[in-house]
C-alpha cells in the first residue's frame, strides 16, 4: 500500500549527503537554468499567490474589529474567525480531487474568483450565518489555491530546483502577511470597513491577471501531460497510498502544531511579563523580519545540500526559541526567544511543501498533496489546544516547552522514518 515494512528505517544516511548538482536540467526536461525556471514560475505561481495572500492579510486586523463593532458577541466573532480554518479543512480533499480532473490551472482561476467575491461581500452583511458561509468559502478557496500551485510545481519542476521553488511560495506568504495587515489597518481608518473589504477582494482577484497571462507560455509538465489521463477516484487514491500518506503527514501535523501554538503562547507569556500589546506586536514583527530575510536561504539549502539540511536546523531553532520562551523571566528574554523562532521559521520556508512534493506519487499527485494538507490543517487545531490544556494544567512556560517537545518529535520522525527525500525516486516507497 505504498510503504514497505522497512518504512521505520531512514531512507538515506545523513553521512552520505553531498551537494546536489544544479547545473543540469532544472525544469521540465529542458536545459533551463534554475533562475530561468523560477522566472517562468512568476506569472503562474508567485504573483497569484502574492495577490491572494495580500488580500487575506488585509483582513487580519480588520475583520475582528468589524465583527465586534457590528455588535456581534465574542462567541459569534470567534465562530466566524474560525470558519476559514474549517473551510480549509473541509475543502482540502475535494480540491485535490478536482485538480486531478480539471487541472491545476482551471481550479486556480475558480478559487481566486471565489476568494475575491467572498471577501468583497463581507461588508454587505452582519448576519452571522452568512459571514460563516463566506469565510468557509474563503478557506476552501485558500487551500485550493495553495494545492493547485504545489501540484503545478510538483509536475513541472525537477527536484534540483524544487526547494527554491517552494521556498519562494513561503516567501510570498510571509511578504503578503507582513504588508497586508499594515495596509488593512490604514485602509480601515481612512475609507471604512466596507470599502476595505472591497479593496481586499480586488487584491485577491488581481491574481487572475498573471494566472491568465501565464497560459501564453506555460511551463511544460515533466511527463508531458497536464494531469494523469484517467485520474483515479479520490478515496481509491488515498487508500492505495494510505501508509505513505500517514507516514509523511506526521511531520506537517507536528510542525504546524508547534507553529500555531507559538502564535498563542508568545503573546500570553509576553502579557504575563508586562509587555503591552504594542510590545508583543513588535516582538512578532522582529521575528517576521527574520522570516523575510531568510526564506531564500531555505530553498538554496534544500536544493544544494538536501531537505534535511534545511529542516533539522530550522525546526531545531524554533524548538530552542520555544524553550527559551518557556523559561523567560524578562521582556528581553521574550525578544530573544522571538528572534530565534523567527530565524528558524525563515529557514523552514517551503519545507513542508517540498516534503509533500518529493513524496507525492505520480499517479495521485494532487490527491496525495490534499491529504497532506488536511493533516497539516489538523495541526492548526491542535496547536492552540496544546497551549490551552498544558497551560491550564502546568502554566504557560510548560506549554511553550511542550511545543518544543512536539518539534523534537518531528525532528526524530524526519531522521528515523522519512530520511532525505531529495534523491528518492518518484513513486518509490519509504524503505
Amino acid at each position: 500500500m505504498g510503504v514497505s515494512r522497512g518504512s521505520l528505517r531512514n531512507v538515506a544516511s545523513l553521512a552520505e549527503r553531498t551537494p546536489i548538482d544544479t547545473s543540469g536540467a532544472a525544469g521540465s526536461g529542458t536545459a533551463d537554468s534554475a533562475l530561468g525556471v523560477l522566472r517562468r514560475l512568476a506569472l503562474p505561481v508567485y504573483l497569484p499567490i502574492t495577490a491572494s495572500t495580500l488580500g487575506v492579510g488585509v483582513l487580519v486586523p480588520v475583520l475582528p474589529l468589524y465583527l465586534t463593532e457590528s455588535g456581534l458577541s465574542i462567541a459569534f466573532t470567534s465562530l466566524i474567525l474560525a470558519a476559514v480554518g474549517v473551510g480549509a479543512f473541509i475543502g482540502g480533499l475535494p480540491a485535490g480531487a478536482v485538480i486531478a480532473r480539471v487541472g491545476s490551472q482551471r481550479i486556480l482561476d475558480w478559487s481566486l474568483a471565489v476568494l475575491a467575491l467572498s471577501t468583497m461581500l463581507l461588508g454587505a452583511t452582519t448576519f452571522a450565518l452568512a459571514l460563516v458561509v463566506l469565510r468557509m468559502a474563503a478557506g476552501a478557496a485558500n487551500v485550493s489555491i495553495r494545492l493547485s500551485r504545489q501540484t503545478y510545481i510538483t509536475r513541472r519542476v525537477a527536484r534540483q530546483v524544487r526547494g527554491r521553488s517552494m521556498a519562494l511560495i513561503g516567501g510570498a506568504f510571509r511578504l503578503s502577511m507582513f504588508v497586508g495587515p499594515l495596509l488593512g489597518g490604514v485602509l480601515a481608518d481612512t475609507i471604512g470597513f466596507a470599502w476595505t473589504f472591497l479593496v481586499a477582494g480586488l487584491l485577491s482577484g488581481a491574481g487572475l491577471v498573471p494566472a491568465l497571462l501565464s497560459r501564453r507560455d506555460p511551463l511544460p509538465a515533466l511527463d508531458g501531460r497536464e494531469r494523469p489521463a484517467r485520474p483515479a477516484p479520490l478515496l481509491a487514491s488515498l487508500r492505495r497510498h494510505l501508509r505513505l500518506l500517514l507516514t509523511a503527514g506526521v511531520v506537517p501535523l507536528l510542525v504546524m502544531t508547534a507553529r500555531e501554538g507559538r502564535y498563542v503562547v508568545l503573546p500570553l507569556i509576553g502579557d504575563d511579563l508586562g509587555l503591552s500589546a504594542a510590545g508583543v506586536g513588535a516582538v512578532v514583527a522582529i521575528g517576521t523580519a527574520a522570516d523575510l530575510l531568510l526564506f531564500p536561504v531555505a530553498g538554496w539549502i534544500m536544493d544544494r545540500w538536501g531537505r534535511l539540511a534545511a529542516m533539522i536546523p530550522a525546526f531545531g531553532l524554533i524548538a530552542v526559541g520555544l524553550l527559551l520562551l518557556g523559561v523567560a523571566d524578562s521582556t528581553s528574554a521574550v525578544i530573544v526567544a522571538g528572534v530565534v523562532m523567527g530565524v528558524g521559521n525563515g529557514l523552514s520556508a517551503g519545507t513542508m511543501l517540498t516534503l509533500g512534493s518529493d513524496l507525492a506519487p505520480a499517479d495521485a499527485t494532487s490527491q496525495f498533496l490534499a491529504g497532506i494538507a488536511v493533516m497539516q490543517d489538523i495541526g492548526r487545531i491542535t496547536g492552540p489546544l496544546v497551549v490551552g490544556l498544558v497551560g491550564a494544567w502546568l502554566g504557560l512556560g510548560a506549554a511553550s516547552i511542550a511545543l518544543a517537545c512536539v518539534l523534537g518529535l518531528a525532528v526524530l520522525w524526519l531522521l528515523a522514518v522519512i530520511g532525505e527525500t531529495s534523491r528518492r525516486p518518484a513513486a518509490a516507497p519509504l524503505s
